[in-house]
């Protein structure tokens, strides 16, 4: 690097700082980002100090070095075409014309990204959150974004001021290529004398290039995606979760460009008024639960006993891609051998046998199960309101004085888990690093779940009582691989993942087994649910949007939970609920699902989303309801069609053109889910208004 001018005009620039190596230039400039948006952060924490809950030292340095990942991913986005035009192994590419070019290209875009960041020193104010794409969706005209606008200048005003300033630091500091050049040849016209090296366009410059841009793109690829690892997840807005102590800290990890580029085409929710306010809707449904327990449970599911703790441990584990399809006991005419463990343990709890997933994803199930919160029109971690306070199950036990954990044995960083875990109250997280025996690895997802679930075990045991453990089993996963010593053991089936499948069964077993052993076995209740369900389309009945939703949900403990079969609607949001009812928690909550065990609540049903509607299952699972943006656009008697084959709206049905006052929609008879049309209007009425609390409330940050 040099900072002596040139003589020569050619390379006569206002700037003076010049680097003679190529490389070295692009290197810094990156650098450059990096310390600006590092400068943009300090000054959101100090401006937004109290409102972030005044963190200590510690935990500011912790959210600047966790902020460097959300940073690497926003700059290598917004530097893109910076970058790779950079590496381009072309002639021109160090010519000067071109190389202006190339700064003021780099200039013009991380000063737009410096400044949406400073906008977010004051806008967090008002919206407690970054800002995402969900900004632009609140306002349909240009006046009022002007008017905006206009109104934050002269507000804050300092904040402009300061962004002219990084524009000036960005002009001075981004250097020039300032390499002396060797005349190939030079034409002089009048004063203007060109140069050309011959040095730079021979085949080392080619090499160079082509060498440089193989290096850099799986590089970008590895900063975009945050990790290296084939488990690492593209890095979202929840991953800042696992870098801070509070969720209102979490808009000091992240930046805007960040969070703008992860929401693009994601989260882009309206606000559905349907009802005019939350207090109208909630004459239909609401997620705020506030009654004592005791009073209405049904004593047919437990078995209270004076002997019984006034704190039963909780353990919950989120079995990967166990879908109903796969179950022996949900399915027995495809599958005998494959869940013998499960099948037994289901006949001596709760089985749920009418259960649906609220995502599709395996990380839309950890807020499902663990906070009732699903995940609808896309999946709630990667929507800007996905850092909000969360109050989940972990939450409340903790408040209880429950110490709480959560295993998952992959890398810390795997799916995001680990973050959106701690988001909802867990306090200890262990995973691959802490099993610490990379020999159990299999090689993709994470540890084999046999050894892993052994290490839950020896783990909890150690674990103060009351506890709260949450499991996330791994080895079900694609490529669909088991053990080489169990390889010839388990039976194989007619899709890849039921070996699998049979494996973590197995696993199960012998955590049982050991579990069983241990004196906090007997005061624990044991929930067991699916992440999600399964696409395989050897079984017609699950090879449908509502079908490959059906999952296992299966309430368990030994001498406390009455077994029985459960056969009206439930979801992974129930679990929660019902939890608390189990433990005779006695608060207000705050969850979009109900207790199975609650006769006070007894509106029993199922939500998810398909590409672009909502569906909702009810009552005893006989009706499914479509609904879209224009409405109702389907109806399924599901004990009758159970593959989706007559949608009582379609042109011709025997309901189409009926309304709500039109009398008798379909025989009672025949189709036992509606019984005429007032009945389907109560249950459309209800579908809204679930509608309606859910992205509104993600919106008005008003889920807790």
């Amino acid at each position: 690097m040099s900072l002596r001018p040139k003589r020569d005009g050619y390379y006569q620039n206002f700037m003076k700082l010049k680097f003679n190596n190529y490389y070295l230039l692009i290197l810094w400039r990156l650098v450059l980002a990096y310390l600006l948006y590092s400068a943009c952060r300090i000054l959101f924490i100090a401006c937004n100090y109290s409102l972030i809950e005044n963190p200590s030292f510690s935990q500011i340095m912790r959210m600047m070095g966790g902020g460097l990942r959300f940073d690497t991913t926003a700059i290598l986005y917004t530097n893109i075409l910076y970058i790779f035009l950079s590496f381009l192994p072309l002639p021109y590419v160090k010519r000067p014309k071109f190389q202006k070019i190339l700064k003021w290209l780099y200039v013009v875009v991380n000063f737009l990204a410096v400044s949406v960041n400073l906008a977010d020193t004051a806008y967090f104010r008002f919206s407690f959150r970054r800002t995402s794409m969900t900004f632009f969706s609140e306002f349909t005209g240009g006046v009022k974004i002007g008017k905006i606008l206009a109104d934050s200048f002269v507000m804050y005003w300092y904040l402009f001021a300061l962004a002219f300033v990084f524009l000036i630091v960005l002009i001075w500091l981004s250097g020039s290529y300032g390499k002396e050049c060797r005349p190939l040849y030079s034409s002089t016209v009048g004063h203007d004398v060109k140069y050309y090296n011959a040095t730079d366009y021979g085949p080392k410059f080619y090499i160079r290039q082509a060498i440089a841009l193989i290096i850099t793109v799986p590089l970008f690829i590895i900063g975009v995606r945050g990790g290296a690892t084939r488990t690492t997840r593209p890095i979202t807005l929840s991953n800042a979760g696992q870098y801070v102590e509070r969720s209102t800290q979490t808009a000091a990890v992240l930046n805007t460009p960040f969070c703008l580029i992860r929401t693009i085409g994601k989260g882009k929710y309206t606000r559905q008024d349907f009802y005019k306010s939350y207090e109208e809707a909630e004459k239909y449904y609401t997620p705020m639960h506030s009654y004592d327990v005791g009073e209405d449970l049904n004593n047919d599911m437990l078995n209270i006993t004076s002997s019984t703790p006034s704190k039963m441990n909780v353990v919950v584990l989120i079995l990967e891609s166990f879908g109903a399809e796969n179950m022996d006991f949900l399915n027995p005419s495809l599958n005998k051998q494959f869940t013998p463990f499960l099948d037994s343990l289901s006949r001596e709890g709760i089985l749920c046998t009418n259960a649906f997933a609220n995502g599709r994803k395996s990380i839309d199930a950890v807020p499902s199960v663990l906070a009732s919160i699903p995940s609808l029109l896309t999946p709630f971690i990667v929507t800007p309101y996905a850092n909000d306070r969360i109050h989940g199950l972990p939450y409340i036990l903790d408040s209880l004085g429950y110490h709480t954990a959560f295993f998952h044995g992959a890398p810390d960083n795997s799916m995001g888990i680990k973050a959106v875990t701690h988001l909802c109250g867990v306090q200890n997280y262990y995973g691959k690093t802490e099993f610490n025996d990379d020999s159990q690895f299999d090689g993709a997802w994470g540890i084999w779940d046999e050894p892993f679930l052994q290490f839950v075990g020896r783990t909890v045991s150690t674990f103060k009582e009351p506890f709260f453990t949450g499991v996330f089993t791994v080895s079900s996963h694609h490529p669909f691989k088991v053990p080489a010593k169990y390889d010839k053991i388990l039976p194989a089936g007619k899709t890849p993942l039921l070996k699998p499948v049979a494996y973590t069964d197995m696993a199960l077993r012998k955590f049982f087994a050991y579990a069983s052993k241990q004196p906090w076995f007997k005061r624990t209740i044991f929930v067991l649910s699916s992440d999600h369900g399964t696409f395989w389309k050897n079984a017609p009945q699950f090879a449908n949007p509502i079908g490959n939703t059906r999952i296992p949900i299966i309430y368990y403990a030994p001498g406390f939970i009455k077994p029985q079969r459960y056969t009206s609607v439930t979801q992974q949001i129930d679990v929660m609920p019902t939890v608390l009812d189990m433990i005779g928690y006695k608060g207000k909550f705050f969850g979009f699902g109900n207790s199975i065990i609650s006769e006070k609540h007894r509106t029993r049903f199922a939500i998810n989303f398909t590409t672009d509607e909502f569906q909702m299952v009810r009552g005893e699972g006989d009706t499914l309801l479509v609904r879209g943006d224009k409405g109702l656009t389907a109806v399924y008697i599901l004990s009758k069609d159970p593959t989706l084959q007559h949608n009582l709206l379609a042109p011709g049905s025997v309901s189409e053109g009926t309304k709500p006052s039109a009398g008798p929609y379909y025989g009672h008879e025949a189709n036992p889910g509606i019984r005429d049309a007032e009945c389907l209007h109560r249950q459309d009425e209800f579908f809204k208004a679930v509608i309606q609390q859910y992205v509104n409330r993600l919106i008005d940050n008003r889920v807790h």
